[in-house]
């Protein structure tokens, strides 16, 4: 529970790379999400080259953490899995919040960086990594040991918690 309470975005990453057991865990954690009817929409893009995170870094105005992150990765939903985008938005983002919570619990910070339905953002990530029409990129993530320690919000909000009628 502490992990998930701990929780922070990490924009400042230390240059060691991330062990391949350790992203397989993170990894593993994804896979593990729930998913409508099962199906796994998720394809996990990993980028470990610096010119290519730093390529990554310029699709959006907020990728600024994935240029010096050791490890970015791209999601994207597979439409062959479930043709309904929402829905693979939905289990991807399960993968997602899974990835993070793990990485949080193996000291590895994290930062997600929302891509999908920006076409601005969209297009040029498909154009560069020759995505199949397929796969939908839906966001990346900067993974890295942090060299930063953001603080921990408070997130807690009764006035946003509703019995039986809003």
């Amino acid at each position: 529970m502490q992990d998930i309470l701990n929780r922070t975005s990490v924009r400042k990453f230390q240059t060691k790379k991330i062990e391949p057991e350790v992203l397989k865990q993170i990894l593993q954690a994804g896979f593990s999400a729930p998913s409508a009817k099962n199906t796994q929409p998720w394809e996990f893009l990993i980028v470990q080259n610096p010119q290519t995170l730093e390529k990554m870094s310029s699709f959006t105005p907020y990728a600024t953490p994935i240029k010096n992150a050791p490890l970015g990765m791209l999601v994207c939903a597979n439409t062959n899995c479930n043709p309904f985008i929402d829905y693979c938005e939905q289990d991807c983002a399960a993968a997602t919040e899974n990835m993070l919570i793990a990485a949080k619990k193996l000291g590895v910070g994290s930062c997600w960086i929302g891509v999908y339905p920006n076409a601005e953002r969209v297009e040029p990530i498909r154009q560069y990594f020759s995505l199949p029409e397929n796969i939908v990129p839906l966001w990346m993530i900067a993974f890295g040991y942090p060299a930063e320690t953001p603080k921990v919000k408070n997130k807690w909000n009764e006035n946003k918690i509703h019995y039986e009628k809003f």
